[in-house]
């Protein structure tokens, strides 16, 4: 008799092992409900609703960590673990529906959010180019052409030469880029910041001759600037990437929604040049989550359609070094937003810290360590310098993922 552990990763693995035991078919949906534990975290839940979900799931056969003082209600409010299936899950919140009361609505309409995050879903989204992005199939790479001279990896930068920067773009497309990623500003930690008027000059005559060369090619544009977006986009791009997450000119937003762009909204606080200052937080992944929420309201209120709105945690943006990691760790946190997911750690300090790397050059297979781990997640987009060698890490990552069950 031979005894091991298997994690199925998906139904499709699941239906093969039952197959292979003779299980009935039908068995599928009822096995696959209890396939895997989820763990949700509810903030400050009325005490009294916070023991009834514990008491719900104890008799599903699940389970839900609330404060030590909630049974005697001597605190007000709970913060909220639940583990349990889908399934159980599921039945919670049918449950709790029926009850108006201690906040319950509420509670409901998050479960329910949660469950519909759970399934992994592709979407096709036009592009202003002509092109379409498919999204959730497979992890995109987004690879970077700096237009300034002020980048904190050398190697990437073109110094504002336009023939260098359609060099570097035709080099990325040939090397499986999917989207190209331009900045002309840098945000490095502590950079000073350029005029509009500068940011626009670097910007738009690339943009136009990359576009001249791949008429396809999806072009993301880096700025936090409404009036170099519009420049932009009117010379061809199609995703506004924004990484003040519409902190400095939310107006940002509008533009892109005019010109049916796509909209990167990343997590910061403050700027490059204090925002690593600002790095305390109580709870990361709640106070990053409860950030994007706030910001796909404003996004939406703005004119952006949903299907067209990606959020990026901001590594490396007022978080330090294990903040960064921890995030990286839990990327799946973001899910419950049921949008695409950009990660940009390419050559970043934590990756340099983590690595004994401290010259950017050096941070290759760090990077493309992430890459796999983020490609193995099922994150929709990664941020990358080297294209190529991205390219055959998450090619190699998604192979052992996807694999055929044997």
């Amino acid at each position: 008799m031979a005894v091991y552990e298997i994690k199925f990763r998906d139904s499709k693995e699941l239906a093969a092992s039952l197959n292979a035991i003779g299980a009935d078919v039908r068995s599928l949906p009822f096995f696959d409900n209890r396939r895997e534990i989820r763990a949700l975290y509810l903030s400050c839940i009325d005490v009294r609703a916070a023991n009834v979900i514990k008491q719900e799931m104890l008799s599903r056969g699940g389970d839900a960590a609330v404060h030590a003082h909630a049974v005697d209600c001597s605190v007000q409010k709970s913060d909220v673990i639940i583990f349990g299936t889908v399934k159980q899950i599921s039945f919670l919140a049918d449950k709790l529906e029926i009850m108006s009361w201690w906040g319950f609505p509420g509670i409901v309409k998050s479960l329910r959010r949660a469950l519909d995050s759970f399934s992994r879903k592709t979407s096709k989204v036009s592009l202003p180019s002509g092109n379409d992005l498919m999204l959730g199939d497979r992890t995109l790479l987004m690879s970077i052409i700096n237009l300034s001279d002020d980048s904190f990896h050398k190697e990437s930068r073109t110094y504002g030469n336009i023939g260098t920067a359609v060099a570097r773009a035709l080099e990325h497309a040939e090397n499986g880029a999917d989207i190209l990623d331009l900045g002309a500003e840098s945000t490095r930690p502590g950079a000073s910041r350029i005029s509009e008027a500068e940011e626009i000059r670097r910007m738009i005559p690339a943009i136009k001759e990359i576009r001249k060369n791949l008429p396809l090619m999806p072009i993301s544009v880096d700025t936090t600037r409404k009036k170099v977006a519009e420049a932009a986009l009117k010379a061809g791009a199609d995703i506004i990437n924004d990484i003040s997450g519409l902190s400095f000119e939310p107006e940002i937003a509008e533009a892109a929604a005019r010109f049916g762009a796509m909209l990167a909204i990343m997590h910061m606080r403050g700027t490059p040049q204090t925002m690593m200052s600002m790095c305390g937080y109580s709870n990361l992944l709640k106070e990053i989550n409860e950030f994007f929420d706030e910001k796909i309201k404003i996004a939406s209120s703005l004119g952006v359609e949903s299907s067209k709105m990606i959020l990026d945690p901001g590594i490396g943006f007022a978080k330090d070094h294990n903040q960064n990691l921890f995030l990286l760790r839990h990327i799946e946190s973001l899910r419950i937003h049921s949008k695409p997911i950009l990660v940009g750690a390419s050559r970043k300090g934590s990756i340099g810290r983590a690595t004994d790397s401290k010259d950017p050059s050096e941070r290759l297979a760090g990077t493309l360590a992430v890459s796999s781990l983020c490609a193995w997640s099922g994150v929709d987009i990664i941020r990358v310098h080297d294209t190529k060698e991205n390219k055959k890490a998450v090619m190699m990552a998604e192979a052992i993922r996807d694999a055929d069950y044997a």
